[in-house]
């Protein structure tokens, strides 16, 4: 429904597979890769405006006032189960709450969400979702992206791994279980494996090769592309 994969996730790791042709090693020293107070303050506005809208994105493909019910629910949910999860590991951290965590992985809970956005019934599984994905994101953002950047050189100034690319995967991996667990709570024609005679374990194999093939496509044209792109400059 929000396009964890196919939008998030397959995003995310295009664009890193292409910046691989365009990682000097200078570039993580650059003083223009640096946040100040100024700019931190301004994503920040930027943060909330997302927090507002990110519903509206999830559910704009829902079919009926039930199934949008569901997806501004379970997104706004999430979201603030985010929040807290990137709180928490922003504490944990620094004893306090540091500001680059706070406005990107508060978001994650609305990435994690989008495929099993209009799927999940429960609060308690949309929270979970948003807690676990603010978690991991905060952790990204302080452990996972400088760690890659030091070993492989993935000059990710944005943080779209942390804030897109691990929690979209989240979100993948979640959808597997819900659709495993709650499908019996949907009409068959509600998902496209069972709507064309399949059974609830065809659709759980179509969430996994989704986010295989999404992955196996985003690195190969992400890849190739930017190749391409470097020998065209």
């Amino acid at each position: 429904m929000g396009g964890s994969i196919i939008i998030h996730a397959f995003g995310c790791f295009f664009g890193l597979a292409a910046s691989y042709h365009f990682s000097p090693r200078l570039a993580a020293i650059s003083p223009n890769n640096i946040a100040s107070h100024n700019s931190e303050i301004i994503a920040m506005v930027g943060s909330i405006f997302l927090w507002m809208y990110w519903p509206s994105f999830n559910g704009a493909l829902a079919a009926d006032g039930n199934q949008q019910n569901r997806v501004f629910v379970n997104t706004n949910l999430s979201i603030a189960a985010g929040c807290i999860g990137a709180a928490f590991t922003s504490r944990l951290f620094y004893g306090k709450l540091e500001m680059t965590i706070i406005m990107n992985a508060t978001l994650a809970g609305g990435v994690a969400i989008g495929t099993c956005s209009d799927i999940i019934t429960s609060p308690a599984g949309s929270m979970w979702l948003g807690f676990i994905s603010g978690i991991f994101s905060a952790i990204g953002f302080e452990k996972i992206g400088p760690f890659l950047q030091e070993k492989i050189n993935l000059q990710d100034t944005c943080g779209v791994l942390s804030l897109h690319g691990m929690p979209g995967l989240i979100g993948g991996i979640a959808s597997i279980f819900a659709v495993g667990a709650l499908a019996g709570e949907f009409d068959k024609d509600y998902f496209t494996a069972m709507a064309n005679g399949g059974t609830k374990s065809d659709q759980v194999m179509a969430q996994v090769w989704m986010i295989l093939v999404t992955l196996g496509a985003a690195l190969f044209t992400g890849y190739f592309g930017g190749l391409i792109a470097k020998k065209c400059i």
